[in-house]
């Protein structure tokens, strides 16, 4: 399933740009999408971690079974502010199979990845 540890492990990776680390925790053909849409592979994770320039901090948590959302406090390195983002996440043999990122709110997070507030997990 989609559990706290892969979470903060993948975090921790785009936290600390170790590309590597990234990719050893997705899927071959993980899906990464965000605003501007969506794309797969490995690559498209590893240009991703290696030039975004963002920092995660997750503050809440919503997962069942193989998916989860978080709700995180994002910074970016040209940018003083902290934003709020939601990015669901869905696991496949202990791997992280899709990313994708919401920038319209947690419930359209959470709709998306047919969660509610009821599945809130301590983290």
């Amino acid at each position: 399933g989609m559990t706290p540890d892969l979470l903060r492990a993948f975090e921790g990776a785009v936290n600390a740009v170790d590309v590597d680390a990234a990719a050893a925790l997705v899927t071959d053909d993980v899906e990464v999408g965000g605003p501007r849409g969506a794309a797969h592979g490995v690559d498209v994770l590893r240009q991703w971690v290696a030039g975004s320039g963002i920092t995660l901090s997750t503050v809440r948590w919503f997962a069942r079974g193989d998916v989860g959302v978080a709700l995180q406090d994002a910074r970016w390195i040209d940018d003083d502010n902290t934003r709020s983002v939601a990015t669901e996440f869905t696991a496949r043999d202990g791997r992280i199979s899709r990313i994708v990122r919401h920038d319209d709110g947690l419930d359209v997070a959470l709709a998306a990845a047919g969660l509610s507030e009821a599945d809130e997990q301590p983290l």
